[in-house]
């Protein structure tokens, strides 16, 4: 009976002792999956953030691959230069520089005579956006996507210095000039009607033949710009006489195709642009060539009236 017993306490004893090891396994195996899950966190962590690197290279590689196509008429500063050598200056030269060198983007310009002519490099899917100081309106705004604007440009009626020409109101029975496409166009031939002057219109991207004409007596005024008037001056040494009345002041921007990819471009540049104007680059710029800070004279697109997506 004794020794019964002892194997009967003995057995008990042995298998204790098993579910005890069993047990210790089961939290050992426990603790040692636990491991292999905190070390596949942090294989996961690792992964993740191997990952972010890889994709900001990627997109680093895919910024420096990127060309933009910037189509100008390049035909003069202060806006836009593309001389002989085909070197590019002015401006938007500036600017898109200044652009390339913040996102990696190349920029590939490309020249086209006019500004029906650029603006039909975008129609045709050959450009990826318009730059030559152009003024923002209403028909642009309807056909293209535009960018924020960079300065605004004040719209001006220049005469002779010994014009007795003083006021619109003067302007009755005269004989006003003005580039076709331009901005004050619609407002000089708006004016024309209202004050009964006649409007004669000029071709091309600058307006000194109209201020030539001026001098010479063939026109009594000329509706233009004051950064086109001061540049006429300056590379002239001539001059002519501001009215104290202004048309208004419009902004200048760029254009984009209306499409998805216009779009995105018109966004990312914008950004861009954010960020010039805020350390001072375009100031800088606009101050070199228009000899004021223009930056001032812009005016948000909802008070022209001009809804822009």
């Amino acid at each position: 009976m004794k020794r019964k017993g002892a194997v009967l306490l003995t057995a008990v004893i042995l298998g204790f002792a098993v579910l005890l090891g069993g047990c210790g396994s089961s939290s050992g195996g426990s603790s040692a999956e636990s491991g292999k899950a905190s070390e596949g966190g942090e294989t996961t962590k690792s992964g993740e953030e191997s990952s972010a690197k890889e994709q900001e290279k990627a997109d680093s590689g895919r910024a420096k691959d990127r060309s933009v196509r910037v189509v100008t008429s390049g035909s003069g500063e202060p806006y836009s230069l593309i001389d002989d050598s085909g070197k590019w200056t002015g401006i938007d030269a500036e600017i898109w520089e200044a652009i390339g060198e913040k996102t990696g983007w190349k920029i590939e310009k490309l020249q086209a005579t006019g500004s029906g002519a650029t603006f039909g490099q975008l129609d045709a899917g050959r450009a990826d956006v318009a730059a030559n100081c152009y003024a923002v309106n209403a028909e642009r705004t309807k056909k293209y996507l535009v960018s924020d604007p960079y300065y605004g440009d004040a719209q001006c009626v220049v005469v002779k210095p010994d014009s007795e020409i003083r006021s619109f109101d003067d302007l009755k029975g005269k004989r006003v000039g003005v580039l076709n496409g331009q901005a004050a166009q619609q407002s000089i031939e708006d004016m024309g009607k209202e004050k009964g002057f006649e409007v004669t219109l000029y071709e091309g991207d600058n307006g000194s033949a109209g201020y030539q004409d001026v001098l010479l007596g063939r026109l009594d005024a000329f509706a233009s710009t004051d950064s086109a008037v001061y540049k006429w001056e300056n590379g002239t040494k001539q001059d002519l006489r501001f009215l104290d009345e202004r048309l208004y002041a419009n902004d200048v921007a760029y254009y984009f195709p209306r499409t998805e990819e216009g779009k995105k471009l018109r966004d990312e540049v914008n950004v861009v642009l954010a960020g010039l104007m805020e350390d001072g680059t375009i100031t800088k710029i606009i101050e070199k060539y228009m000899y004021s800070d223009m930056t001032q004279n812009i005016i948000p697109y909802s008070e022209l009236g001009y809804t822009v997506e």
